[in-house]
């Protein structure tokens, strides 16, 4: 295949030994003129940065005053202004300023350089920018603490439901490691940055029992942000960081950024912005997209395009980053997309989970029966082994394809199977479709009614409930209960992980992070998830086994609670931690 010549140019120019030379203060001003699209403007942001330490502020500062006073393209002017404010620069006085732009982006720009904003809202968004502006808002302040403060950012999906939305894995992953760090005596406090949508009120909270904080950043969008949002987004979610991290008085020591995007870029400015230190956790995707997806000519030009948008994101975080880190186990393939890492400057760290929390009074298990408008099990699944799928309804975790395999291999007819993830009634696009194919596949079967469940996203803890409850209650035969992950992939796959603890078999990608402790046959099954018929042949294999598998489940759980234990995973973090604040 014949490399497409856009994604090549890219590659190429991404050159290991050297800093790619920083544009001349003229070449970056046009090009940001030339183009206003907010992926341009991100970038932009990044080569200021570079060109400010090639060449100093003044000339920098020359030419963005000259653009700003020539140019009567507004877009142009806004982002010539957020670039301003991102950077500290002054090219213009506040007088001058506002007959050129209105509205947040000059109050950014007011507000950065000392000046007073006095505006009327138009909005609800505006509203609260400007209540926090003129100190009407009351906001809680945190005391000094004796250790340091590290901010993690979850700006892709929410903290209170995993599965429903963008929110998965790494939503329960971040609220178990700040439990797990705050409650040790070397790491002072822990702050979530989230984003709040529907922006109504500021909102900062502090956890009743631990120094965990989280700070809702607004965000002027009607909808929960994509990756592909970010960008418009990145100087307001920038300025509503810094500024309410500083106000809250949650002084950050550490920054830490997980995705490689341009909300990612924003925290990192907040980061650079208050003094911390930063810190990257770096994947194979999206480079692992290139390399797969774009190949040959691409006839999805916008998805390449937004692919190599995020390469450039991810090369600009290991530049910019303090310490760089992988998820355990996956140094060689972040290496060799990544020319500028190496093995001494690239640390690997595992995830973890926390203990199952105690039994509730009602029965989870009890809840895959109750009487639905979606698809649930009847009595005629009483006694079968349970295939349990749970995660984002997304084409990446591909539920459609394990029905698929499932009705195919002919598992309808001797187990159950059950699929949970999703919003109940706020479905977003993708969500909808993959529930959508799921159910026409449901309605295509009528032998296998009364053995499918499709149930919306749970609470984490009501999920570790029902994956103990099926544990413990295992079918006739002796069998365990099986953990079906379809995905094509799964970077480390907190699901999976949740699963083997509480006793479940499990069987996931062969691609991905679960070879990092997955053994093939010893403690969980590993399988190509990239067609119907070899996923569905794996299962059926294992079903087959029947009680033979018991033996490999237990060890599955023996792995989850010796190696992932939250407690011991949080002891490498507040290593790293303590290391930067120090």
């Amino acid at each position: 295949m014949r490399t497409h010549p856009e994604v090549q140019r890219a590659l190429e120019a991404r050159r290991p030994e050297t800093d790619p030379p920083a544009p001349s203060p003229r070449s970056l001003i046009g090009a940001i003129l030339r183009d206003t699209r907010p992926t341009t403007f991100s970038l932009a942001c990044e080569d200021t940065s570079s060109t400010l330490r090639e060449h100093g502020r003044g000339p920098v500062t020359d030419e963005l005053r000259q653009a700003l006073l020539s140019t009567q393209d507004r877009r142009a002017i806004a982002n010539l202004l957020d670039i301003a404010t991102v950077h500290r620069l002054t090219p213009l006085s506040a007088d001058e300023a506002r007959p050129l732009v209105t509205g947040p982006v000059l109050w950014r720009y007011l507000d950065s350089v000392g000046e007073p904003v006095d505006d009327s809202p138009r909005s609800p968004y505006e509203k609260l920018m400007l209540d926090l502006l003129h100190d009407d808002v009351a906001l809680p302040v945190a005391p000094p603490v004796a250790g340091p403060t590290i901010v993690q950012s979850m700006l892709i999906g929410g903290t209170a439901r995993p599965g429903e939305g963008a929110s998965g894995g790494l939503t329960v992953f971040l609220s178990s490691l700040a439990e797990a760090l705050v409650r040790r005596q070397d790491v002072g406090r822990v702050v979530t940055a989230v984003l709040a949508h529907e922006p109504t009120a500021l909102t900062v909270t502090k956890d009743a029992a631990l120094d965990h904080w989280t700070v809702h950043v607004p965000v002027d969008s009607p909808v929960a942000l994509t990756q592909q949002d970010m960008a418009r987004h990145r100087a307001g979610i920038t300025w509503w960081l810094e500024k309410l991290l500083r106000r809250c008085g949650l002084h950050p020591d550490v920054v830490h950024v997980r995705y490689s995007d341009d909300g990612s870029l924003a925290v990192a400015d907040a980061a650079r912005l208050t003094g911390a230190k930063l810190v990257f956790t770096v994947t194979p995707d999206p480079h692992r997209h290139l390399a797969e997806r774009h190949l040959a000519d691409a006839e999805d030009l916008t998805a390449m395009r937004f692919d190599l948008h995020r390469v450039r994101a991810a090369d600009h975080l290991v530049r910019r980053a303090d310490r760089v880190i992988t998820i355990g186990g996956r140094q060689d393939e972040v290496l060799a997309h990544f020319p500028r890492l190496t093995p001494a400057t690239l640390t690997a760290l595992e995830e973890g989970i926390t203990p199952a929390p105690p039994a509730a009074g009602r029965s989870p298990v009890r809840e895959l029966f109750t009487t639905s408008a979606l698809p649930r099990l009847d009595a005629s699944a009483e006694g079968l082994p349970v295939l349990l799928n749970v995660g984002r309804l997304h084409p990446m975790k591909q539920q459609p394809l394990l029905v698929r395999a499932w009705l195919e291999a002919g598992l309808h007819h001797r187990t159950a199977l059950v699929v949970i993830g999703g919003s109940a009634t706020d479905r977003t696009p993708d969500e909808q479709a993959v529930l959508d194919e799921v159910l026409e596949l449901a309605r295509s079967a009528p032998s296998a009614r009364g053995r499918l469940a499709v149930l919306p996203a749970w609470p984490n803890d009501d999920i570790r409930r029902l994956q103990h409850e099926l544990a413990a209650n295992p079918p006739p035969s002796g069998a365990p209960h099986i953990y079906a992950c379809a995905s094509a992939k799964e970077e480390f796959g907190i699901a999976v992980l949740e699963a083997m603890e509480a006793g479940l078999l499990v069987v996931g990608p062969q691609r991905g992070g679960l070879r990092c402790y997955v053994d093939d046959g010893r403690n969980g099954f590993l399988v190509d998830t990239s067609a119907a018929r070899s996923l569905g042949e794996r299962l059926a294999h294992v079903v087959g086994l029947g009680a033979a598998t018991a033996p490999i489940a237990a060890a599955g759980q023996e792995t989850a609670r010796r190696r992932f234990h939250i407690d011991a995973v949080a002891e490498p973090f507040a290593a790293l931690y303590r290391g930067l604040s120090g």
